[in-house]
């Protein structure tokens, strides 16, 4: 899609863009309380090199707050939780890249199946949209709009799981999933202005559905200038 392509080439002239971004996740049984958390985080993204850093803090439902860095630099995955100690990896660890918000990539990602966006006229750009329901989790993982839900999802499958969940990938289902790119033309070329991120998984259990939901907003604030490298001590 052209308006995809020319995003990309726009963000990627500049040497780094600076995001806001906020997110949140929840797990809800019917007529039980929700359980998740909220998040909140500045990111400053390089274009070359390639480098990520994302600030922030996650907020549970109980108002317990946890601070989180993630660094992303020279294809690896940095990320401190808390008091925790640094883990690390590759970004195709799935351990890794659900802790890592990198708009630019997603970006790429979206590209190999931006073909079955909507496209519609904002007042300064354009908005370009994927929308997809009724997906059985096991169907869902073959489709590339769904790799990142289907990602995210599985640590809290794994939860429900081990907490005696036993509804297998051919009963839980995709209740929704939106992502929409805001795209501001002129001569601005196309860049990103917003990306918004959603799904709803509805999961069997007891007779009802627990229902797993995510939704994540990143906006541009502008060109990064700045050099993005490691803390002093972290390899």
């Amino acid at each position: 899609m052209q308006f995809v392509a020319r995003a990309r080439q726009a963000m990627g002239a500049e040497q780094g863009w600076t995001f806001a971004l906020r997110g949140s996740e929840s797990a809800v049984m019917q007529g039980q309380a929700p359980s998740g958390a909220t998040y909140a985080a500045t990111v400053h993204r390089t274009t070359a090199p390639v480098a990520l850093q994302q600030t922030g803090t996650i907020t549970t439902s109980k108002g317990e707050r946890k601070p989180e860095v993630v660094y992303v630099v020279g294809g690896t995955g940095y990320v401190k939780e808390g008091a925790e100690g640094w883990k690390k990896g590759a970004l195709s660890e799935p351990d890794i890249a659900n802790d890592v918000e990198d708009p630019l990539a997603e970006l790429d990602a979206f590209a190999a199946y931006a073909k079955s966006a909507t496209v519609s006229r904002t007042g300064a750009g354009v908005r370009l949209q994927v929308s997809a329901s009724g997906w059985r989790l096991s169907a869902a993982r073959s489709r590339p709009a769904l790799k990142r839900a289907v990602r995210e999802v599985e640590p809290t499958l794994a939860q429900l799981r081990k907490a005696g969940v036993t509804a297998t990938d051919g009963r839980i289902t995709l209740k929704s999933f939106t992502e929409t790119w805001d795209l501001r033309d002129a001569q601005y070329g196309y860049r990103v202005v917003a990306h918004r991120y959603a799904f709803a998984f509805h999961v069997p259990f007891q007779g009802g559905d627990i229902t797993v939901s995510q939704e994540v907003r990143a906006d541009n604030r502008g060109v990064f200038s700045g050099h993005l490298a490691l803390p002093s001590g972290v390899k």
